[in-house]
């Protein structure tokens, strides 16, 4: 058989339910050499364990059948991006005290790498965390301003990423075995969705600081001006979410529910338009709504924001 047929015989040996880090069948001998395939196979997969050349090691679970590595960068600390650093992302002080206060506490390590169950195991990567054509794009910046970085980690192995070109948007790119065409998009993080080792190499990316920057600002500039844009009109400063709190809650609105969250808590808002307190009323009437709803952990998560220290105004 065609060496082309080893990944996927990874790929079925990972969705069978047998042992995830038993390790794959044997390669045919007759594989084709491929520098891509030489640099995936440096990484040394034994039990849940990825080494990487030169020691590093990635340990991964198993959730659904699929690799998955939970993370260990946290948004606060030393392997972190520093207040500064979010600021250069063109936020104020106060819209990253809330996206800081909200990514700690209810978002996830830089270097995580899971699968969304709802939307079919879609890789998710990093601290919001990033999913689909935003986690190209994130990929893509890193590329763009640290490629060296980004070679080492990724492209070795075969991943190409490329910034938007308008009207085109940024890509993805894996180089199909042989005659193939390549693999594209979505279908590029399927694979890696699948693949403990590809999936350990963007874990072990997401703890470089570019890496996390790029995460940063492709979540800025694609999810969360978006969201400021909405409801911000000539004076910001008199807007229902111009405190830190306020803030706090609609980006863990967008976090946890999507634009749907982000709607509903503006409208909430607007039944009582008196800033500053009008976006903490609406946090209110929101985690009510989702006690009412069942929905008894966001509930609480809105009210550790709405009661948190942290996001008060002399924090």
């Amino acid at each position: 058989m065609a060496s082309t047929h080893a990944p996927r015989e990874e790929n079925l040996h990972l969705r069978s339910g047998a042992d995830l880090f038993t390790g794959p069948p044997p390669r045919d001998a007759e594989a084709p050499a491929s520098p891509f395939r030489a640099a995936r196979d440096e990484l040394r997969l034994q039990g849940p364990v990825v080494t990487f050349p030169g020691g590093a090691r990635i340990v991964l679970g198993n959730e659904g059948g699929r690799p998955i590595h939970r993370g260990t960068v946290a948004v606060r600390g030393p392997c972190a991006p520093s207040r500064e650093d979010f600021m250069k992302l063109g936020l104020t002080e106060v819209q990253v005290r809330a996206l800081e206060f909200v990514l700690t506490w209810f978002g996830s390590p830089f270097d995580s790498v899971t699968s969304e169950p709802q939307s079919g195991g879609e890789l998710r990567w990093g601290a919001w965390p990033l999913s689909g054509p935003t986690l190209i794009t994130a990929l893509a910046h890193w590329r763009q301003r640290e490629p060296e970085a980004f070679e080492a980690r990724l492209g070795r192995l075969g991943l190409e990423a490329t910034p938007e070109q308008p009207p085109e948007p940024a890509s993805l790119r894996f180089p199909g075995a042989r005659n193939a065409a390549p693999i594209e998009g979505r279908d590029v993080l399927a694979m890696i969705a699948e693949d403990p080792r590809l999936l350990a190499a963007l874990a072990q990316a997401g703890r470089e600081r570019g890496a996390q920057l790029a995460q940063l600002e492709a979540l800025v500039t694609h999810v969360l001006r978006p969201i400021l844009a909405s409801y911000t009109d000539d004076s910001p400063e008199d807007s229902a979410f111009a405190s830190a709190r306020a803030l706090a809650l609609l980006f863990h609105a967008e976090l946890r529910f999507g634009r749907r969250g982000v709607t509903r808590l503006v409208a909430l808002a607007r039944e009582r338009p008196e800033p500053p307190i009008a976006g903490e009323h609406a946090g209110e009437r929101l985690a009510e709504d989702l006690r009412a709803a069942g929905r008894s952990r966001e509930a609480s998560e809105v009210w550790r924001i709405l009661t948190s220290p942290e996001l008060a105004e002399s924090a």
